[in-house]
């Protein structure tokens, strides 16, 4: 009121504060559900088990890095919801995109954490961490004992040589399309063969963890087992005349 407005300065201070950050991690049982954290109303206040210290561990790392939004999609999802499940699903890439980091939690990584145990992790073998890798542009990699892996401190792990070119050895992609990847930026074919490695509890992930980065349109709808597969292959020959997905 006493001053001219600073556009630049407003947005600067409005994108800090509702900046989030996304959790990509290997689920490893019964994670804390939305109910049970509904019920509590807090991730403080469950019960003290493995996979809820976890969570908030994530969280305490979310807090430590200076921001306070946190979601996981453990607990982050009204899974019960069919329309939120199913919103949620066709969002993820986007959310992750615009996140203002995304940590990665490698459960199986023991600390001091060493060159290529990221790229034998389990974490690199599931279907939704692809997309959990290739959508942010600022990406944390802990080990078991949430220190940094190979203790890079650096701002972003996305721009360290080492891990990126790690990564870009198991995926078989330039360690540049990692880093600021978008959906335009690879072939269909080289789209299918990254999926082709992951592997999902549900045979229905592997397509629908490729929803983002295919840009689909199709709808989530679990019980329709690999009909889903055949369903997002269908839109691409639709939409690129690309046939010789078909093949893959």
């Amino acid at each position: 009121m006493t001053s001219e407005v600073d556009d630049e300065r407003i947005q600067e201070v409005v994108e800090r504060y509702f900046g989030y950050v996304m959790f990509s991690h290997a689920w490893q049982g019964n994670e804390p559900s939305f109910q049970e954290v509904n019920v509590v109303k807090s991730v403080w206040k469950l019960p003290d088990t493995p996979l809820n210290e976890k969570l908030r561990n994530f969280c305490k790392e979310v807090r430590r890095r200076g921001h306070n939004w946190a979601w996981s999609d453990t607990c982050c999802i009204d899974k019960a919801t069919s329309s939120v499940l199913n919103q949620s699903l066709t969002s993820m890439y986007k959310w992750y995109a615009g996140s203002a980091m995304t940590l990665v939690f490698l459960a199986g990584v023991a600390h001091p954490s060493n060159a290529g145990e990221l790229r034998g992790s389990v974490w690199m073998t599931r279907a939704w961490t692809l997309q959990e890798l290739l959508a942010p542009k600022v990406v944390f990699f802990y080990d078991s004992e949430w220190k940094p892996y190979l203790n890079d401190t650096g701002d972003n792990h996305k721009e360290s040589p080492e891990i990126m070119q790690e990564l870009a050895d198991a995926i078989k992609i330039p360690h540049g399309t990692i880093t600021t990847f978008t959906p335009d930026d690879l072939a269909i074919r080289e789209k299918l063969r990254l999926a082709s490695t992951r592997n999902a509890r549900y045979v229905e992930d592997v397509a629908y963890s490729l929803i983002g980065i295919f840009k689909s349109d199709i709808r989530p709808h679990y019980g329709e087992g690999a009909d889903a597969l055949g369903h997002l292959l269908e839109e691409i020959v639709a939409r690129f005349g690309e046939v010789t997905v078909l093949a893959w």
